[in-house]
């Protein structure tokens, strides 16, 4: 197996409900669960946020009037970050890679979340290395994101494997010649990880 090993944060190590954001935005919006799910998930103020072009505050402020939400900072950041939950058997494993490889995390994140992450997760601890997409400026599947990381490492694509929950960001990485799999359970990715030489 490759020794490098490049973890997605949100949707393989940790979970995510978003009906545990959209549920309690929704009741404070005149607008749709459907609309309110479309510009929390991968709208272009929460992109913005993840390239780091918007403070915590702002990203507050921009979010809540395009979803048309009046709600403080701090319950706000309080729902965004019910969101994500630990998978403690993703936890448990990471352990048990930890010991005979490098372990990189590569993720579209932002300030909010991946504060709460460091401070709830004790699995990010094991991990040499963070590429966090709101402070490189770049975001999957951009292959810009991909050659940054491989050049920061100074390793070879083909002694990388790349596990992510999207597709698009798997062949993103596949195009730069990163061993990527597309993570759908824990079970399923340790049977692709033991077929990687």
């Amino acid at each position: 197996m490759a020794a490098t090993i490049i973890f997605d944060l949100g949707g393989v190590l940790v979970h995510l409900n978003w009906d545990k954001v959209c549920t309690p935005l929704t009741e404070l919006s005149v607008q749709s669960y459907d609309e309110v799910l479309k510009e929390v998930q991968n709208g272009p103020i929460v992109q913005s946020s993840m390239v780091g072009q918007l403070s915590s505050q702002e990203f507050h402020q921009a979010l809540c009037t395009k979803i048309q939400v009046e709600i403080e900072f701090d319950p706000f950041i309080d729902i965004w970050n019910s969101l994500l939950s630990e998978d403690q058997a993703m936890s448990s494993f990471v352990l048990e890679l930890a010991s005979s490889h490098r372990l990189i995390l590569a993720s579209n994140t932002d300030a909010i979340h991946i504060e709460y992450c460091r401070r709830r997760f004790n699995v990010l601890g094991r991990f040499n290395r963070l590429f966090l997409s709101n402070e490189m400026g770049l975001i999957k599947p951009d292959p810009a994101y991909f050659q940054h990381v491989l050049d920061e490492l100074h390793t070879p694509p083909a002694d990388c494997i790349f596990i992510d929950d999207r597709s698009e960001n798997v062949l993103s990485a596949r195009e730069l010649g990163i061993n990527s799999l597309v993570f759908e359970s824990i079970d399923r990715l340790k049977s692709d990880l033991s077929k990687i030489t």
